[in-house]
């Protein structure tokens, strides 16, 4: 190994590094893949997002910081000073009472209920804007903004709090503004407001309800006065005591004419009910024709004839085979076949909308005879109940009369009585309301004010604000972190050799290392740093040729294509490096650039483009013209040629198998390099004429997705060996840092 340096000759030490330096390229194609999701273990896997962290950190903690910055100064500056001023009302749970005992303490919710209703009303729109009358709020600038441009109730609703603190008998009415006085203003002008349009209103309305309340009692007491007179009168005329036995006989005929006549109002009804269902059924049964039948019983007839069943069944065969047709046909003879099938098809659906017109027909028959027989019900049950009518009316006019025989006097009594009982429970009540509204009237009122607002000399929010600060400093620092990292994982790229291995089940031949892009420049310089990462990639490539040498022996594995899903993995890299241990184990090495489109191995190896392989595409023939040596012994190179569409074409009607048959018999080993599987097809027709195919996988560049579709391309091209060598990992070392270290030194 410590002969490295002289297998990569002075006189390429420059191309050599420019063709390192292309693993630094990620060129994004425009194209969109209908790629097939990776194949995941079962359960979350974190260390995806430690992955992410990691290759995103510095520019997460970058956004981040400046994020933070404009959020805590934009935060800070928007929510200013705030300055609250409080008034504060007593509430009292329930009306003092004038002669001891409180026994609307024991019902909480009456009380929340009180407080609630309290709370609307002094939010209400007479309340604030007999407030914003008050010549000091209006002087108020921003209530004259609000005055020239919207509702000033509605700003000031928003701004008014109203609470209940700690549920006590206390209500606190507060608002906050940048400017003291303006909310000491504010905070005066609607509880001054509140107690003047509410709170003492209230009390004028007792006053008024008191007056009307003496006024119908006196009333009350004279109608019973006069119906007391009445039934003393009725009683004397029906003969003193006989009244209890002709009231008892009265009642009873009451109770049973009450119940006959209900009986009666029941049966009235129940024979409109039937005469409107009656109605509407003929009306259905006229309008059966006009309407839509049932597409769920019409599918089932459907279903369930033979004839429709064949012929839904052809209709659908048809209609397939006229959209292949229309898919696969000639041009020449495309539109005459179409046509005939359209008229075909065109016929079957007539058909088909024969039968279902039948089937329609048959199914608004059956629905004519079921509102037939419905009809012929109703009209039965109809004239039974007209029947029945006739009886109760008879029953009703009977025991009117037999009521009519005992006397009017003693209904006129029951009724007398009635109206007495009702009279006095109604001036009982009002009496009761009319002595409490007293009471209320000479007790202290209700809700009271007792604490004025002050002046607020401190800010309110001088914590919050604070918090605020301090909480958009933390979003703005995590948030662009977890926002990048979510896109990040997102992408799916590769993290370890695991996820190709294990996620994608690609089986990985090795690992080379990712050379830092400042020591590429300089790979071939004497120094120690620079010996040490050129003796890392050339034992990690050496690894994966003594596998390849492995599976050559067991099975002829010559013929080898490195590519990779997407341009900027290191494939080109990777395929020179491949060929270049190759021929150190002293086998006959073939490096062939395929990556016709964009070729690198004429400037990498000093080599002259043309002729190469788009030449032999072109033109089969002997290979002898296109095969260049190099300074390395066992190495040649065919380089890109000419690239057109030409040789595109050829390529893909299978005009290089002759040229890799003589190929194969004139060198040990073939390393193809070919352009990306993704983007273009040239790959996957070179692909097809390869032994094994190796896919550079770039960690932190080459995404999953990405991976399985080209495995899938491949595989769907007849590829029966696909192999992984991941670049950047971690695995690629056998020996310590201290091991390479010696090895360069001695």
């Amino acid at each position: 190994m410590t002969q490295d340096r002289a297998l990569l000759p002075g006189d390429l030490a420059a191309a050599h590094s420019t063709a390192l330096m292309g693993n630094d390229a990620l060129e994004e194609s425009g194209m969109e893949w209908g790629l097939a999701e990776p194949m995941t273990p079962a359960g979350p896997d974190l260390m995806i997002y430690v992955h992410a962290l990691r290759r995103r950190w510095l520019a997460a903690l970058g956004i981040g910081l400046a994020c933070a910055v404009v959020l805590a100064v934009a935060v800070y500056v928007a929510v200013g000073d705030k300055y609250t001023a409080v008034a504060y009302l007593r509430v009292a749970i329930s009306e003092a009472q004038m002669f001891g005992g409180n026994s609307a303490i024991a019902d909480p919710v009456r009380f929340d209920i009180y407080k609630n209703t309290q709370e609307q009303l002094l939010l209400s729109r007479y309340v604030l804007m007999a407030a914003l009358r008050k010549p000091e709020v209006y002087k108020i600038p921003a209530v004259k903004e609000v005055q020239r441009n919207g509702d000033p109730i509605e700003w000031l609703m928003k701004r008014i709090s109203v609470s209940f603190p700690g549920r006590a008998e206390v209500m606190a009415v507060s608002v906050t503004r940048d400017r003291p006085e303006e909310a000491l203003t504010l905070v005066k002008a609607v509880v001054d407001s509140y107690l003047t349009e509410v709170v003492n209103v209230e009390r004028d309305q007792k006053r008024v309800r008191v007056t009307e309340l003496e006024t119908v009692c006196a009333a009350k007491d004279q109608n019973i006065r006069r119906l007391r007179q009445e039934m003393r009168n009725i009683g004397e005329q029906a003969g003193g005591t006989e009244t209890d036995v002709l009231t008892t006989k009265h009642k009873l005929l009451l109770e049973d004419y009450n119940l006959i006549n209900a009986q009666f109002a029941r049966k009235k009804e129940d024979i409109a009910r039937l005469n409107s269902e009656l109605a509407g059924l003929r009306a259905l049964l006229q309008n059966v024709d006009q309407t839509e039948v049932n597409p769920v019983e019409l599918e089932m007839m459907l279903n369930n004839d033979q004839m429709a069943r064949d012929l839904a069944m052809e209709l659908g065969l048809k209609r397939m085979d006229q959209v292949y047709t229309s898919g696969t046909a000639k041009p020449g003879t495309k539109n005459a076949y179409i046509n005939r099938q359209a008229d075909h098809v065109k016929v079957l659906e007539e058909r088909y909308e024969t039968i279902k017109e039948a089937m329609r027909q048959k199914l608004r028959g059956k629905e004519r005879n079921q509102i037939g027989e419905k009809i012929l019900q109703l009209e039965t049950t109809l004239k039974t109940m007209t029947v029945g009518l006739d009886e109760t009316a008879n029953k009703i006019a009977e025991n009117r009369r037999s009521a009519e025989k005992i006397g009017t006097s003693t209904v006129e009594l029951e009724m007398l009585r009635s109206d007495l009982k009702r009279e006095t429970l109604q001036a009982a009540d009002m009496s009761n309301e009319k002595e409490k509204l007293k009471v209320e009237l000479r007790s202290p009122p209700r809700i009271s004010q007792f604490a004025e607002a002050e002046l607020p000399l401190v800010p309110s929010n001088a914590t919050m604000r604070i918090g605020l600060t301090l909480l958009s400093v933390l979003a703005g620092l995590c948030c662009p972190g977890a926002l990048l990292m979510l896109w990040d994982v997102r992408t799916q790229r590769i993290n370890t050799t695991e996820d190709v291995s294990k996620k994608l089940r690609v089986p990985v031949l090795g690992s080379v290392p990712r050379i830092p892009s400042r020591v590429i420049r300089r790979l071939e310089s004497p120094s120690k740093r620079c010996q040490s990462w050129h003796l890392r990639l050339t034992e990690s490539v050496d690894g994966i040729a003594a596998r390849l040498l492995v599976k050559a022996d067991a099975r002829r594995c010559r013929v080898i294509m490195v590519s990779s899903a997407t341009a900027g993995e290191g494939k080109t890299t990777l395929a020179s490096q491949l060929a270049l241990s190759l021929a150190r184990t002293g086998r006959r090495t073939l490096l062939m650039d395929f990556d016709l489109r964009r070729p690198s191995f004429d400037e990498v190896f000093g080599l002259p483009l043309s002729p190469g392989v788009s030449e032999l595409l072109r033109e089969p023939g002997p290979t002898a013209d296109c095969v260049h040596p190099t300074t390395t012994d066992n190495l040649f190179v065919m380089t890109a040629g000419h690239w057109d569409r030409q040789a595109l074409a050829a390529l893909s009607n299978g005009a290089a198998t002759a040229t890799f048959k003589q190929l194969r018999e004139e060198f040990s080993f073939v390393v193809i390099d070919t352009s990306p599987i993704l983007p273009v097809a040239d790959a996957r027709f070179v692909s097809q004429l390869a032994d094994e195919v190796v896919l550079s996988v770039f960690r932190d560049l080459s995404e999953a997705p990405k991976i399985q579709a080209t495995c899938e391309i491949l595989a769907a091209f007849g590829v029966q060996s696909v192999e992984a060598v991941v670049t950047g990992s971690d695995d690629y070392t056998y020996n310590t840092q201290r091991g390479v270290e010696a090895t360069v030194t001695a």
